[in-house]
């Protein structure tokens, strides 16, 4: 999406696609809109159409793999004949389609990029937000994708104090904000390769330009990016939200919005040429395009919503990267080394329906490399209908993971499970991008990795 909504940020119910997630500015943006499910993982909040999260599927519980329903094997009969021993062979991924990738389009970066950030007057957390910046232009972060994409080393991280901001502001005022910060600092001056990133103090909500709303608790997303002048310089925002139940600390999110917008207005300072899945979105028919261009947009940090990595002293998002993808593993960098790479997959893209009946899908799980049985539900992430008609989905496995909620369906590398999407009093041309969630049950590195898949009604 143009402006940053990921994961778990904030549940808008039901989001209709448009130009701009949440907004107009033609940016991308951090936070909300998909009607996924409240996790442990980026972003707080409230969401709909998924469920509230693994329950205690984190507390530590061990996964039974002696028992027939988990797919684990039961003790040899003593009285049997011992079994030959079997060699095993080296670990296979389950097979899996290609992840999409994005194009350069315009091919339009900031070479080389030289970062502002802009923090207001009395705002606590300022010294962490420059020391992040500097971080980040030498950080290791940075060099896993910016060749890549063409972006070099950055030149430079200026520092830049505004005066105290004490009401909610638009994208003209948040702009002009910028614009008056810099005068007086020349090491800040717009030259067609800057980026300013202004990290809002807490308490002040971004006043959304398409609904001319208060982004009240980050409902429509967590930050953005866009173009600063016809120059080619481009700025984002970033805003504190609610972070219950995802185990991130206020300045954590902070960093993993300021890293997201970072990386985005590098790779496409002005929106659409830059680098995204496709350079014009099809709102009318969504399913002529992958559904993850209708889910996220497609810039390099909405590809790889809901990861996160620390390096140092601050965490960061992690980036999409082509070159990953193409090994059809884990595509967002930098890597996790130590730490099994899971997802689950449709064999299509998108599945047609017809008025008042379902669909049903079968969803194979895959890893890089073999490890234990891990969560797996799919949940309305954006659709066109409305919430009196909302696309329903059920998940089913021949494995769960027992908790006192609830069994929630788990899978593994090459285990099938079922996803049952149905939209009953639907009619015809309306569509959902259904988000598959796979969480590890025990969070090591991200908290969950995502996978989109579409329905329609002709």
């Amino acid at each position: 999406m143009r402006r940053m909504a990921w994961g778990v940020l904030v549940a808008a119910g039901v989001v209709a696609l448009g130009p701009a997630c949440g907004g107009g500015n033609g940016g991308e943006g951090a936070g909300a809109g998909d009607g996924g499910k409240t996790s442990t993982g980026l972003e707080g909040g409230t969401l709909d159409g998924g469920d509230t999260g693994t329950g205690s599927a984190d507390s530590g519980m061990q996964h039974d793999a002696t028992s027939d329903a988990d797919g684990g094997s039961k003790p040899q009969d003593a009285a049997s004949e011992p079994a030959e021993p079997v060699e095993a062979g080296p670990f296979v991924s389950a097979p899996h389609p290609p992840w999409p990738l994005v194009a350069a389009n315009g091919g339009v970066v900031l070479d080389p990029m030289k970062l502002v950030t802009v923090v207001s007057t009395g705002d606590p957390q300022a010294s962490d937000f420059f020391a992040f910046g500097d971080q980040l232009i030498a950080s290791a972060w940075w060099g896993s994708f910016s060749t890549e994409y063409g972006l070099g080393t950055p030149s430079a991280s200026v520092h830049v104090t505004g005066p105290a901001i004490t009401a909610n502001l638009d994208g003209a005022q948040m702009q002009s904000y910028i614009a008056s910060a810099i005068a007086g600092t020349p090491a800040a001056a717009a030259d067609g390769q800057t980026m300013y990133m202004l990290y809002l103090p807490a308490g002040i909500d971004i006043i959304d330009d398409q609904t001319k709303q208060p982004n009240t608790n980050c409902q429509y997303y967590g930050g953005y990016h866009t173009t600063y002048d016809k120059s080619g310089d481009a700025w984002g925002v970033g805003q504190h939200c609610p972070l219950t139940g995802t185990g991130l600390t206020d300045l954590q999110w902070m960093t993993i919005v300021g890293s997201h917008e970072i990386a985005e207005a590098a790779t496409d300072p002005i929106p659409d040429n830059g680098y995204t899945l496709v350079a014009k979105i099809d709102t009318a028919q969504p399913w002529t395009q992958s559904p993850w261009v209708a889910a996220v947009y497609g810039e390099v940090g909405d590809m790889c919503v809901s990861t996160q990595i620390t390096e140092g002293s601050y965490t960061y998002q992690r980036i999409w990267s082509n070159t990953a993808a193409a090994q059809e593993q884990d595509p967002c960098v930098p890597p996790y080394a130590n730490d099994a790479y899971v997802n689950a997959s449709a064999p299509q893209g998108w599945y047609t329906m017809t008025v008042g009946g379902s669909v049903d899908i079968p969803v194979t799980g895959w890893s890089d490399r073999a490890t234990s049985d891990w969560i797996m539900e799919g949940a309305v992430w954006t659709s066109n209908t409305s919430a009196s008609s909302p696309f329903q989905v059920t998940t089913t496995s021949p494995t769960v993971y027992p908790t006192d909620a609830g069994d929630y369906p788990t899978t593994n590398n090459g285990k099938v499970s079922t996803l049952t999407v149905s939209a009953p009093g639907a009619p015809s041309g309306s569509w959902a991008v259904i988000a598959l969630y796979s969480e590890p049950l025990v969070q090591a590195g991200d908290p969950y990795h995502l996978w989109f898949v579409g329905v329609y009604i002709p």
